[in-house]
């Protein structure tokens, strides 16, 4: 797989970001402020009154960064090297909030990752719509079957599919997005320079080879998975998609993560009908979810009723217009059936003597 670098960070920014992240209290939402103000990194680190800092917050983050010490930012300025060169030799590269490219909708998201790690195609900041596929590690039949018919259905759509590189639902998802043809974004729980699980490994490799694919970490290159980071890791797929099907859970799944962050950022979701066992009653729950207001699919009924769903997700235009296209299509394709019905009845009319 060939990545397509532009610049990265320089280890002076990339630096002043890490010391950021540093302080107690400066999360996502302030990288953002931080950035729509115009506010270089390297100049909050050593100026914070720079800063649209406010309350009792602003105070503590501002006392954070002022405790900053020299040698503080050159260790900072030394790890941001560092994760630069491993970028390099994986042939990787690093967005920030201050990169064109950095994704949109992750950017506007209720998680806007300060630094993004990614392997793959570099993705455009206005790229198609994408969707989350999640579910359990242990996705059985006929949620299996159910869930790569979602994932196909997708990316006929235009629509890149979204998961987190896990066994199971993840990676059927993943697998489904690449024998279509179509663009699937792998959110890793650690460096993306890292294989994780081990059990996924020729998936990886079919992965790393084909152009539709990217992993991507909000982690550094050898961050190892956490429970913490396996967690966390639904945030940046929930903020990445338009929507969220989770195929198959249990109440407790790791997939419910996701299910809760679309929830609290009022991004549409969709499941399949529960079978009444453990495996299902995070499905249970999501369909009973009335101010969530899931959809909920049958699995025994065709792809078709996948279409109005889709239709709800929050489109760019480049998808929409697809969906207008396809509309365009199937029109034109009934009044060419029409007219050739016409024409049979007239060539028909015509060959009964009068």
């Amino acid at each position: 797989m060939n990545a397509v670098p532009k610049q990265n960070p320089s280890p002076e920014l990339l630096g002043a970001l890490y010391a950021l992240e540093d302080v107690n209290g400066f999360g996502p939402m302030k990288f953002r402020e931080m950035h729509q103000a115009g506010v270089d990194p390297r100049d909050a680190v050593r100026k914070p009154g720079l800063l649209p800092l406010k309350g009792r917050t602003g105070v503590k983050i501002q006392a954070g960064i002022d405790g900053l010490t020299p040698s503080d930012l050159v260790k900072f300025k030394a790890q941001a090297a560092e994760q630069l060169e491993r970028a390099r030799k994986c042939d990787a590269f690093i967005l920030t909030h201050f990169d064109p490219d950095y994704p949109s909708s992750v950017y506007d998201s209720s998680h806007p990752a300060p630094v993004l790690y990614i392997r793959g195609s570099r993705p455009a900041r206005s790229h198609s719509a994408a969707v989350a596929v999640v579910g359990s590690r242990n996705t059985r039949e006929p949620y299996a079957t159910g869930g790569r018919k979602f994932a196909c259905a997708a990316t006929r759509l235009g629509f890149t599919v979204v998961s987190g590189f896990a066994r199971g639902a993840d990676a059927i998802g993943h697998a489904a997005a690449h024998d279509s043809g179509g663009r699937t974004i792998c959110v890793m729980p650690c460096g993306v320079d890292l294989l994780y699980p081990s059990e996924n490994r020729n998936l990886w490799n079919r992965l790393l080879q084909y152009p539709g694919a990217e992993f991507i970490s909000e982690f550094r290159f050898g961050q190892r998975a956490l429970p913490r980071t396996l967690a966390q890791r639904n945030k940046l797929i929930a903020a990445y998609s338009a929507g969220v099907m989770v195929v198959q859970s249990s109440k407790t799944g790791g997939a419910m993560h996701a299910y809760r962050f679309a929830r609290n950022q009022g991004k549409p979701i969709a499941t399949f009908c529960d079978d009444g066992t453990d495996d299902t009653t995070g499905n249970r729950e999501i369909s009973d979810d009335l101010e969530a207001n899931a959809e909920t699919f049958n699995l025994t009924k065709g792809d078709s009723q996948f279409a109005h769903w889709f239709r709800t997700l929050s489109l760019p235009d480049a998808t929409e217009q697809f969906f207008v296209a396809a509309d365009q299509r199937a029109t034109c394709a009934l009044q060419k059936s029409w007219n050739k019905a016409e024409d049979d009845r007239a060539v028909l009319e015509e060959s009964i003597p009068k």
